[in-house]
């Protein structure tokens, strides 16, 4: 769509909730990096160079807040890591990055293969499998074992159940006037702030629970005393412990959900991801140690990431009049940053809606701007668990493609949609297919 056919009062903003991602896209084709559209009264801009990435979140971050959305989100993830600001933001990531240290993040990995073999033990030859579903069950499993060291699986627990109506929901009870419309029952706000508000009770008692003096869970390792022998409060501890909750287990399933769907319309990028798993493992499933030798299968998802990132846009807001590129910002407007835009720009990926792992390799890498993909954002508020992320990815898939591959089913293609995360609009099912011998590789 054309920026000139702006609407009265509302802007754009049919058009850019309607289809985040798409809006987005077409509106750096047609205007360039920095692009300008209408979200209501406010001014809006798009900045898609990778230099500007860098500008604003990197080197000049701190001229910024965080959008109005993760404001208002307060309502439900309190002062966690994705809303608070300042010298709080800093001290909370000073005292959580501990936990996803190397040593840390190797007993978490621990946890996936066993969740992701015995999932995939559960599928049926010749079927129809519903990947959405299957990979938001596996990464509740592993996100809620690893954060607070409880064991959904096999059972429809309230907090699978309160963490998918959120995953669906999460932007009712933060929109404008949100909570009064959840007081007033107004569905879907009441399943929405009923479901946080479950949530909330169940990571309290757990924090309750916990055990500073066994850190297997990333929720003990929160709560131990820093080097001056001080304790996270409590609240803060709920407030990171829901955040990561939220940011954890959906951005991981749409990572790996975006990742099947690929290898499935790509069968010679499956068979080269099977050799090197045959290579590297034989005949046993893969431990964390096995990360760094499943280069290709790194590849496959890193494309993945580039074509379909977790979160579609970053949302910022200058503290003053802002200067780049050769514009001025005012202060206050609200400025995107889209790793789905960015991640499909030609000048740094020739053919960019082409599905190639190999534009991964060390020499390709080297050859573009540091921020051409940036799918866990950049600088001091990007992802403080995005390796943990990558590492489960890579093991869950590794773990699953030693036993199945899957195949396209006739339909249209899958539309993405943007509203925690980059999701599949309708749900995606894919063929399961045992390998010809009818073992795992």
């Amino acid at each position: 769509m054309s920026a000139a056919t702006a609407l009265p009062v509302l802007g754009h903003s049919p058009w850019f909730y309607a289809d985040t991602c798409g809006f987005l896209l077409g509106l750096a084709r047609e205007q360039g990096d920095i692009a300008s559209f209408r979200l209501g009264a406010d001014e809006a801009f798009l900045l898609s160079h990778p230099d500007h990435v860098r500008q604003v979140l990197v080197d000049d971050a701190a001229a910024f807040r965080k959008g109005n959305l993760m404001r208002r989100a307060r309502r439900l993830l309190g002062d966690g890591l994705l809303t608070s600001e300042g010298e709080l933001h800093r001290e909370q990531r000073r005292r959580i990055q501990p936990a996803f240290c190397r040593a840390q993040l190797a007993k978490y990995g621990e946890t996936v293969p066993p969740f992701a073999a015995r999932m995939a033990d559960r599928w049926t030859d010749g079927t129809a499998l519903d990947v959405g579903d299957a990979m938001d069950e596996l990464a509740l499993a592993i996100v809620v074992r690893t954060l607070l060291g409880a064991d959904i699986e096999g059972e429809a627990g309230e907090i699978a159940a309160d963490l998918r109506v959120l995953a669906r929901w999460l932007p009712m009870p933060v929109v404008p006037h949100g909570r009064w419309l959840e007081r007033a029952g107004l569905p879907p706000f009441r399943q929405a702030g009923r479901a946080a508000d479950r949530i909330d009770a169940a990571v309290r008692r757990c924090i309750a629970q916990a055990s500073p003096s066994h850190p297997r869970d990333l929720l003990s390792v929160l709560l131990q005393r820093d080097a001056d022998g001080i304790a996270m409060p409590s609240e803060l501890a709920r407030d990171e412990a829901v955040t990561l909750f939220l940011a954890g287990h959906d951005t991981t399933a749409a990572a790996l959900t975006w990742t099947w769907y690929l290898l499935a319309r790509h069968p010679e990028v499956g068979r080269r991801l099977r050799r090197e798993l045959a290579e590297v493992l034989g005949h046993r499933d893969p431990t964390p140690g096995d990360c760094a030798a499943l280069t290709y299968t790194g590849m496959v998802l890193d494309e993945a990431l580039r074509l379909y990132p977790p979160v579609g846009r970053i949302g910022r807001r200058p503290l003053a009049d802002y200067r780049i590129g050769g514009r001025v910002i005012p202060a206050c407007a609200a400025v995107f940053l889209s790793p789905f835009v960015t991640g499909r720009d030609p000048r740094w990926w020739p053919e960019p809606e082409r599905f190639e792992p190999d534009r991964w390799t060390a020499e390709s890498v080297g050859r573009r701007p540091r921020y051409a993909a940036f799918p866990f954002g950049a600088g001091p508020r990007s992802c403080v668990g995005g390796h943990m992320a990558r590492m489960i990815g890579v093991l869950a898939i590794a773990t699953i493609a030693r036993r199945w591959r899957l195949r396209p089913l006739p339909g249209p293609l899958p539309v993405p949609r943007s509203v925690l995360t980059v999701k599949p609009r309708w749900p995606l099912r894919l063929l399961l297919e045992r390998p010809r011998d009818g073992r795992p590789v």
